[in-house]
């Protein structure tokens, strides 16, 4: 039997998946990736968010609360390059506040518009204490679904955007302070991914692929786990957001950038250049895939180091800031 204490969260994922997770023919793909796949190419999946653990509404207002929960839950698909059509609410609210449910509401309708799905349904119930928001989307996988455990050794791997903004909003807000704008902006409006994660799968450009919600670092070892190799990450290369006032810490553990890593053959770099100007989305190579299994941290001096835990983690102890 288990032992019963503290787990961290990649821990407690997997033993819920455990017991949850017996097979199923109608299932392609079940636990384990940013998405569920069904027989048919139907894919679902669903991301919480929890005042005072995910946002304050000291922070941003219901409507941008709701923009972010609807963006991050967007984002699990376009990690898996499949085309969201339709989004599920569902929120437990205080008692006699309906106006902040509106709030939340259009929030989310508003990042579905920006790929085009709609609310279909959802349900709500009373909170005793915090607001909950969660998001289900159901999407189609028109073309291969791009799971995290395709990496192989010699790949290279890339991200797109800037990494560090949000975090950085995070930590001034946790100090008292009032953000730069910019990095509230990345905060309050996440990016959206849904056509490079499409046009990555279609293409056959990328191998393996995840969004970064939990921090580089953290979302980087997910994939080297998935993927049963280990990924080097050239620190010079990491794309820092200007909101982060190049602070580096910010880029590798900050969460909330919703950006999308993904590993893809050498041969393929023009090509994902090209695509980049395309869709006009910075994407930069960071580091490679090698034998073994992690994450190393490799200087400009070519000095490498296995990097802490990093990232958030719900269920750490020393997680610090929310995500």
């Amino acid at each position: 039997m288990p032992p019963t204490g503290p787990v961290d969260e990649i821990t407690l994922v997997e033993r819920l998946a455990a017991i949850g997770w017996k097979g199923s023919r109608a299932v392609l793909l079940g636990p384990g990736d940013d998405a569920a796949v069904l027989r048919g190419g139907v894919a679902v999946s669903t991301d919480l968010m929890v005042e005072g653990v995910h946002f304050s509404f000291d922070w941003v207002t219901p409507a941008e609360a709701g923009f972010r929960a609807g963006a991050a839950a967007l984002s699990d698909m376009a990690a898996m390059g499949v085309e969201p059509e339709a989004l599920l609410v569902s929120m437990a609210l205080p008692a006699g506040d309906p106006a902040l449910g509106e709030a939340l509401q259009r929030g989310v309708r508003a990042a579905g518009d920006r790929v085009g799905a709609a609310i279909a349904g959802g349900d709500v119930s009373r909170a005793a204490g915090a607001v909950v928001l969660d998001v289900v989307v159901v999407g189609r996988a028109r073309d291969r679904v791009v799971r995290r455990s395709g990496a192989k050794p010699g790949d290279d791997l890339w991200v797109s955007g800037v990494v560090g903004g949000a975090a950085a909003a995070v930590a001034a807000w946790s100090q008292g302070r009032e953000p730069a704008a910019a990095a509230r902006a990345r905060f309050a409006a996440p990016p959206d991914r849904t056509g490079l994660g499409r046009s990555l799968a279609a293409r056959q450009h990328a191998s393996a692929m995840i969004d970064i919600s939990d921090g580089l670092v953290l979302d980087a070892r997910r994939l080297a786990g998935a993927s049963r190799a280990s990924l080097r990450i050239r620190l010079d290369r990491v794309p820092v957001d200007t909101a982060a006032a190049g602070d580096l810490n910010q880029a590798l553990e900050g969460g909330e950038d919703y950006e999308l890593m993904f590993t893809a053959h050498p041969k393929g770099k023009a090509r994902i250049l090209a695509l980049g100007r395309e869709l006009s989305v910075q994407l930069t190579r960071i580091g490679t895939v090698g034998e073994g299994t992690g994450v190393e941290l490799e200087d400009h001096e070519g000095h490498r180091q296995r990097p802490g835990r990093g990232g958030y983690d719900h269920f750490a102890d020393s997680s610090g800031g929310q995500g």
